[in-house]
């Protein structure tokens, strides 16, 4: 099947804005999403709005290589995320996510903890489409269920409300968290039904072209979202679409280490470079077994100048 949209995953604690600027300039990706916002029963000022996603003021809603970025909001007062939403069209944004997908444990009443309350979530959905023009993009981001599959299709009815223009299902529930043994893209394509002709985005360890087409097969829809696998292979949209080669080993450290300056030109301290360097690699070495060993080494350094001179030498040996 023909992917026609693939988007860069709303990660928590790894799609902060240095990397959607890094990845979307590799990638191909038709839009990214910003990390999570949580929404409290405070509308969110908008001073925090822009320091989430400063490429609302900096580049109308989009990264420095032309990528648009969706905001995504997470909590479970319809008002107040409404609320919200229209401060971040207002500062921007020309798409909203709502966020009932995340499984973290530190969100107690938010993400994919409100899978257990189907009414609740339409409210929000119903309350937040309301609220915004209908020509800002709306989406919703869900899992399978909260304990079983079974209760995909009601989670699905529940936010299909008039209005949404995409829904996105990671292929777990929340109770699976990141199984692979859980993982069931089929499931997606069985509800579509509920969806009433509403887009589906189909999402979860697609980390390949074969996945991808397996996903999209399975899940009967031409929309992936691509999470850490995106780390694996930073050209993962123009590899899911048009077939493209995944980058090599070294094509991956150029990255890894653009990222680095990236960090480094916005004021990270060193520590936090080296962490979120190590974050890039431990994924990347899940589909590049010759990053096994490097990451190895790569750890063991402290500081960025040897780091990067670490993956200088491993750049040059690769390519001689």
């Amino acid at each position: 099947m023909q992917i026609n949209k693939v988007y860069l995953a709303p990660m928590e604690g790894v799609a902060d804005p240095p990397l959607r600027k890094v990845l979307t300039a590799h990638g191909n990706y038709d839009e990214c999403f910003s990390e999570f916002i949580r929404v409290t029963d405070v509308v969110l000022p908008y001073k925090t709005l822009e320091r989430e996603v400063p490429e609302l003021k900096e580049n109308n809603a989009r990264t420095a290589s032309g990528t648009l970025v969706r905001v995504q909001l997470l909590g479970d007062n319809p008002q107040t995320i409404a609320a919200t939403a229209v401060r971040a069209v207002k500062l921007g944004a020309k798409s909203i996510d709502i966020n009932f997908g995340c499984p973290s444990r530190f969100v107690h009443h938010g993400g994919a903890m409100l899978l257990k309350e189907p009414d609740l979530m339409h409210e929000i959905v119903s309350t937040v489409r309301d609220a915004l023009l209908p020509e800002i993009f709306l989406s919703v981001k869900v899992r399978t269920g909260f304990l079983s599959k079974e209760e995909a299709p009601e989670i699905v009815s529940a936010i299909a409300v008039d209005g949404v223009d995409e829904i996105i299902m990671h292929a777990r529930t929340r109770k699976d968290l990141y199984s692979e043994a859980a993982l069931d893209w089929s499931v997606i394509g069985r509800v579509r039904e509920y969806a009433h002709g509403i887009p589906m985005v189909a999402n979860g360890d697609i980390l390949s072209f074969e996945d991808g087409q397996q996903c999209s097969e399975a899940a009967k829809t031409d929309r992936l979202m691509v999470g850490r696998g995106a780390l694996s292979i930073p050209n993962a949209g123009a590899v899911l679409k048009d077939g493209a080669e995944p980058y090599t080993t070294s094509e991956v450290l150029k990255v890894v280490d653009e990222f680095i300056q990236e960090l480094i030109s916005r004021r990270f301290q060193e520590k936090s470079v080296l962490d979120r360097a190590k974050q890039f690699l431990g994924f990347a070495r899940r589909t590049d077994k010759k990053l096994v060993e490097f990451f190895k080494l790569f750890c063991r350094e402290n500081s960025v100048d040897k780091a990067r001179k670490l993956i200088e030498t491993s750049i040059s040996q690769d390519e001689n």
